[in-house]
């Protein structure tokens, strides 16, 4: 007889998965290439960022209080949209989860490589760590294995492990603090800025993880908002103050670079290290690196406990292989689910050993059920009224579509080819659809889909030829939409589409109650 999923994830717990899915590679990695392309503006940049996630969180927030059922970035939209339309956000999902590992995985191994030359050259691993990272993510499915208590465990351990090296980072940092370094904030302009959102947005992905594993967590309709409110504030708040210190801790003589030469910054490798080996403080650098493989090692296993949960959630739904639905007597855990989809982490560590590359992909995916999940509040606000929701949004018709228009421009700004690549990886859901399920797509209820992805990949292919990043088709955006026309139209494109997901949904609901009756 199949085991139940036990309760035993409370607050700090939760939040600790939560910051512990967001605070891993990115804020290591990315403020350098940030600086190459906004100058000290990337604060900026990192801070609208987050009030994008915080937008998208807060709909998750009421979603994951009121329905607190495992798989929640699937479950919940399929509630609003039905199996076909829950099922292609479960895939998108699924896709964003074991590809997202396999990066994450992979800087972990690039940072590794700083004690352990020839493990990786720029981001790209070598035959060897590839190895080394196949063993580190088959290491964390194991404990995620042994049961959930160790799986967040690891984490709640990892975050705290992570936190005090960026915090002595912060302290040290400001006392090299130069002001100098700020002005002027934005040399490239308000395009330069706009360019660092949906790049560090990668580093915000993880907040809508505290409602995947709901079934396990105690006292959920107070335990989950709070822990997501309180999860993306502190991830704010910490990458705030890190990119602060960072911009002024920069010593330019020390990198060996021209005064202010924000272009060439893009090349350091290791940011936070390197502008503390400027002002010489290899110490100080030492405890960075060591914060780096923690905070990766610490997110590998946060992710590894998630994706194994969307498989799981699906399964019981019927909407996966049946054996992805089963719970381990023993230990309480989706074994076979953890296993299978580590399976797929593993091949994305293989084919593809490059951590931009991976990270790129992995963005494009998650935005669509992000965009989901904010017209599926309103949705399930007027199918599901008789169900108690101990926290609702206020405002929620203005700040879910604000959530899903700017999902929806993120997905264009993550620049060319990777908006067509993400959007091509989640129309695969409807091959997968027939494959797992071969039953009604509910087209009338979920056209508004592919026309809405169809749509932005439209625009990413005449707009701004800016938007643009490692090209790999001998293709170019047409320049037909430039900035900012092509977000006024991209606008009118979300508004329009949530309207109609919102109106469909409803109507579908009102007609099935009436053949009902």
């Amino acid at each position: 007889m199949a085991g139940k999923l036990k309760k035993e994830i409370g607050l700090w717990t939760l939040v600790s998965l939560g910051v512990g899915g967001m605070v891993g590679s990115g804020i290591f990695a990315l403020p350098a290439i940030m600086g190459a392309l906004a100058g000290p503006g990337l604060i900026l940049g990192i801070l609208l960022s987050g009030i994008v996630a915080m937008f998208l969180g807060l709909a998750y927030a009421e979603l994951g209080s009121a329905f607190p059922i495992t798989g929640g970035p699937y479950a919940l939209p399929r509630i609003a949209l039905g199996n076909f339309g829950g099922f292609t956000m479960g895939w998108s999902y699924f896709l964003y989860l074991f590809i997202g590992t396999a990066g994450i995985i992979e800087i972990f191994v690039v940072y590794l490589g700083y004690y352990y030359p020839g493990l990786a050259v720029g981001a790209t691993l070598t035959p060897i760590g590839i190895t080394i990272g196949v063993i580190a993510l088959w290491i964390f499915t194991i404990i995620n294995i042994m049961g959930v208590k160790w799986g967040a465990m690891y984490s709640f351990i990892t975050t705290i492990g992570r936190l005090i090296p960026l915090l002595i980072f912060v302290v040290v940092g400001f006392a090299y603090f130069q002001g100098a370094n700020f002005a002027p904030f934005m040399p490239y302009g308000i395009g330069g800025v706009i360019v660092t959102i949906p790049l560090f947005f990668w580093s915000y992905t993880g907040f809508e993880a505290i409602v995947i594993p709901s079934e396990e967590v105690k006292n959920p309709s107070v335990t989950i908002p709070l822990s997501m409110v309180l999860s993306i504030f502190i991830t704010i708040l910490v990458y705030f103050v890190i990119a602060v210190a960072f911009v002024g801790m920069i010593d330019w003589q020390g990198l060996s670079m021209s005064y202010k030469d924000w272009a060439a910054f893009g090349k350091l490798s290791s940011p936070l290290s390197d502008v503390s080996h400027a002002v010489n403080l290899p110490w100080l650098a030492t405890i960075v690196v060591i914060g780096a493989i923690i905070a990766t090692a610490g997110s590998g296993g946060s992710w590894v406990l998630f994706q194994g949960r969307m498989p799981y959630a699906m399964a019981q739904d019927k909407l996966f292989w049946a054996p992805m639905g089963k719970v381990d007597a023993k230990h309480g855990t989706p074994v076979l689910s953890l296993i299978f989809t580590s399976v797929l982490s593993t091949i994305v560590l293989i084919a593809i050993p490059n951590f931009a590359s991976v990270a790129l992909i992995a963005s494009i995916t998650v935005l669509v059920p992000y965009a989901a999940a904010t017209v599926s509040l309103l949705i399930m606000r007027i199918t599901k009224n008789d169900v108690k929701r101990p926290y609702k949004l206020p405002m929620a018709k203005t700040i879910t579509l604000l959530g899903f228009i700017f999902s929806t421009y993120l997905i264009y700004l993550a620049s060319w080819p990777w908006t067509y690549v993400g959007i091509l990886l989640v129309f695969t859901a409807y091959p997968a659809f027939i494959f797992v399920k071969k039953r009604n797509f509910e087209w009338k209820r979920n056209l508004w889909i592919p026309v809405y992805l169809g749509l932005i990949l439209i625009v990413s292919i005449i707009g701004d030829k800016y938007f643009v990043s490692n090209n790999f088709t001998p293709f170019e955006p047409l320049n037909i939409l430039p900035l900012p026309y092509d977000l006024v139209v991209l606008t009118i494109i979300a508004i329009v589409c949530f309207v109609w997901a919102y109106k469909v949904n409803i109507k579908h609901k009102a007609t099935k109650t009436s053949t009902e009756e």
